[in-house]
């Protein structure tokens, strides 16, 4: 007989063994229905629906409408904040480079004090005592050195 440890339906453990080469019996077993049923396109009858998306819709654009202005402000104040820094960072690398610009002419370092003020120039070229040390930076240059000689002739005109 068969081992009644698989299973407790009388088709199992009352199978017989089979015969070598031949095809596996397969068990009984219950026909499963098949889904017959028909669907048709039609419209919904659901009203909740349409009036939540409407809902949904107005409250969204009230959020949007709300917070749009405080953005702009908030963007407004930022840049503002950045442009005085930006202002601050400025004046700043101006003064450092005016003081080295002025150690190095007093120390005989020309060239040097000439490239500093040439950065200090591309930061404020409408600087008085600016371009005051500039100009005598370059008459030294172009006289002693004879060195940049165009540059003099351009800013003394």
């Amino acid at each position: 007989m068969g081992f009644m440890g698989f299973g407790m339906q009388k088709w199992i453990y009352s199978m017989r063994p089979r015969k070598p080469y031949s095809m596996q019996r397969k068990g009984s077993f219950t026909v499963i229905p098949t889904y017959t049923r028909k669907f048709k396109l039609q419209h919904s009858t659901n009203d909740g629906g349409y009036n939540f998306g409407i809902i949904l819709f107005f409250v969204m654009v009230l959020v949007i409408t709300l917070a749009i202005p405080h953005y702009l402000e908030n963007a407004r104040l930022r840049h503002q904040q950045e442009v005085a820094w930006a202002i601050k960072k400025e004046n700043r690398a101006f003064k450092f480079l005016l003081k080295s610009g002025k150690w190095r002419l007093n120390k005989g370092r020309i060239s040097g004090a000439y490239s500093e003020f040439k950065l200090a120039y591309a930061i404020r070229p409408n600087d008085k005592e600016l371009n005051k040390l500039l100009l005598e930076t370059l008459e030294i240059l172009c006289l002693d050195y004879n060195r940049h000689c165009e540059n003099y002739n351009e800013l003394k005109l």
